[in-house]
Protein backbone atom coordinates (compact mmCIF):
# COMPACT_ATOMS: atom_id res chain seq x y z
CA UNK A 1 0.00 0.00 0.00
CA UNK A 2 1.62 3.55 -0.95
CA UNK A 3 2.50 5.65 2.04
CA UNK A 4 0.98 8.96 0.78
CA UNK A 5 2.60 10.79 3.81
CA UNK A 6 6.06 9.33 2.47
CA UNK A 7 5.26 9.70 -1.03
CA UNK A 8 5.01 13.43 -0.22
CA UNK A 9 7.77 14.30 1.27
CA UNK A 10 10.02 12.84 -1.37
CA UNK A 11 8.03 14.66 -4.02
CA UNK A 12 7.82 17.80 -2.21
CA UNK A 13 4.02 17.92 -2.05
CA UNK A 14 4.11 18.75 -5.65
CA UNK A 15 0.82 16.82 -7.04
CA UNK A 16 1.31 17.46 -10.51
CA UNK A 17 5.06 15.59 -9.72
CA UNK A 18 3.26 12.89 -7.86
CA UNK A 19 0.62 12.46 -10.59
CA UNK A 20 3.66 11.93 -13.59
CA UNK A 21 5.07 9.48 -11.26
CA UNK A 22 2.26 7.70 -11.02
CA UNK A 23 1.33 8.04 -15.04
CA UNK A 24 4.85 6.68 -15.82
CA UNK A 25 4.70 3.88 -13.50
CA UNK A 26 1.48 3.26 -14.84
CA UNK A 27 2.45 3.14 -18.13
CA UNK A 28 5.56 0.88 -17.20
CA UNK A 29 4.12 -1.37 -14.49
CA UNK A 30 0.57 -1.27 -15.34
CA UNK A 31 0.85 -4.94 -15.64
CA UNK A 32 3.21 -5.94 -13.05
CA UNK A 33 1.46 -8.61 -10.95
CA UNK A 34 0.71 -10.29 -14.34
CA UNK A 35 4.42 -10.12 -15.27
CA UNK A 36 5.47 -11.30 -11.75
CA UNK A 37 2.81 -14.27 -12.03
CA UNK A 38 3.87 -15.31 -15.45
CA UNK A 39 7.57 -15.21 -14.74
CA UNK A 40 7.06 -17.31 -11.68
CA UNK A 41 4.78 -19.92 -13.43
CA UNK A 42 7.73 -19.93 -16.69
CA UNK A 43 10.14 -20.27 -14.06
CA UNK A 44 12.01 -17.20 -15.57
CA UNK A 45 14.34 -16.52 -12.76
CA UNK A 46 16.51 -14.15 -14.42
CA UNK A 47 13.77 -12.05 -15.75
CA UNK A 48 11.87 -12.24 -12.57
CA UNK A 49 14.99 -10.91 -10.57
CA UNK A 50 15.07 -8.11 -12.98
CA UNK A 51 11.09 -7.37 -12.28
CA UNK A 52 11.84 -7.71 -8.73
CA UNK A 53 14.40 -5.45 -8.21
CA UNK A 54 12.73 -2.56 -10.67
CA UNK A 55 9.67 -2.45 -8.46
CA UNK A 56 11.10 -2.67 -4.89
CA UNK A 57 13.07 0.07 -5.80
CA UNK A 58 10.07 2.21 -7.30
CA UNK A 59 7.45 0.57 -4.72
CA UNK A 60 9.94 1.71 -1.85
CA UNK A 61 9.78 5.64 -3.59
CA UNK A 62 5.68 5.54 -2.67
CA UNK A 63 6.88 4.55 1.07
CA UNK A 64 5.03 0.53 0.65
CA UNK A 65 7.01 -1.72 2.92
CA UNK A 66 5.32 -4.79 3.39
CA UNK A 67 5.86 -5.85 -0.71
CA UNK A 68 9.17 -4.05 -1.26
CA UNK A 69 10.27 -6.54 1.99
CA UNK A 70 8.71 -9.87 -0.32
CA UNK A 71 10.56 -8.26 -3.13
CA UNK A 72 13.92 -8.24 -1.76
CA UNK A 73 13.52 -11.89 -1.09
CA UNK A 74 12.30 -12.58 -4.45
CA UNK A 75 14.98 -10.80 -5.65
CA UNK A 76 17.55 -12.52 -3.30
CA UNK A 77 16.69 -15.92 -4.28
CA UNK A 78 16.06 -15.37 -8.18
CA UNK A 79 19.62 -13.63 -8.56
CA UNK A 80 20.84 -17.08 -7.53
CA UNK A 81 18.83 -18.89 -9.89
CA UNK A 82 16.30 -20.29 -7.14
CA UNK A 83 12.52 -20.53 -6.85
CA UNK A 84 11.41 -17.96 -4.97
CA UNK A 85 8.97 -18.97 -2.21
CA UNK A 86 4.97 -18.63 -3.51
CA UNK A 87 3.55 -16.92 -0.57
CA UNK A 88 5.84 -13.84 -1.43
CA UNK A 89 4.43 -14.12 -4.74
CA UNK A 90 0.97 -14.39 -4.49
CA UNK A 91 1.15 -11.47 -1.68
CA UNK A 92 3.44 -9.06 -4.26
CA UNK A 93 0.90 -10.04 -6.59
CA UNK A 94 -1.91 -8.79 -4.54
CA UNK A 95 -0.34 -5.84 -3.15
CA UNK A 96 0.32 -4.68 -6.85
CA UNK A 97 -3.56 -4.75 -7.48
CA UNK A 98 -4.09 -2.96 -4.68
CA UNK A 99 -1.56 -0.17 -5.65
CA UNK A 100 -2.85 0.26 -8.78
CA UNK A 101 -6.28 1.07 -7.30
CA UNK A 102 -4.38 3.60 -5.15
CA UNK A 103 -2.55 4.87 -8.16
CA UNK A 104 -5.98 5.10 -10.36
CA UNK A 105 -7.75 6.57 -7.50
CA UNK A 106 -5.54 9.09 -7.42
CA UNK A 107 -5.17 10.29 -10.97
CA UNK A 108 -9.23 10.28 -11.12
CA UNK A 109 -8.78 12.64 -8.36
CA UNK A 110 -6.40 15.10 -9.73
CA UNK A 111 -7.58 15.02 -13.20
Amino acid sequence: MIDFEVLRSYMDNDEDIIAAVFMAFMEEHENGAETVQHLYQTQNWGELFITAHSLKGILASFGETKAVDKLEAIEGTTRNNQSPNVEDINFVIEEMQVIKNQINEYLASVS
